[in-house]
């Protein structure tokens, strides 16, 4: 924990770097000062069919899922920083969004290294 989802529209693979895209995110997530770096985990899922809008435009959509504990201000200042790292890369993207979520501790479980 946290993870960082990004979803996107497939399409956009032919004018943004995924790779570079995930590893600015990543950085992102590091600069806030909110987590150890270690436990950072990004990654990017591209989807093929969806309809975004009344005109089926592209997206960029990122989802950050962080145990409870920070504050109002700090979860604010974590989405301001992915959204401006995602806007980095969304020149003619219509759609860019981010959402922050506290996931429950009792709810999520997690294999633990051997």
């Amino acid at each position: 924990m946290p993870h960082l989802v990004i979803e996107y529209a497939e399409k956009l693979e032919e004018s943004i770097s995924i790779p570079a895209l995930v590893s600015a995110a990543q950085q992102a997530m590091q600069s806030s000062g909110l987590f150890a770096p270690h436990t950072i985990k990004t990654r990017a899922t591209p989807y093929r069919h969806f309809v975004a809008g009344d005109k089926g435009g592209s997206f960029l959509h990122a989802e950050v899922r962080l145990f409870e504990g920070r504050s109002d201000r700090e979860r604010e200042s974590l989405s301001a920083t992915v959204f401006n790292t995602l806007c980095q890369f969304a020149e003619g993207v219509p759609a860019v969004t981010v959402e922050v979520r506290e996931v429950d501790p009792s709810c999520y479980s997690k294999r633990l290294p051997f």
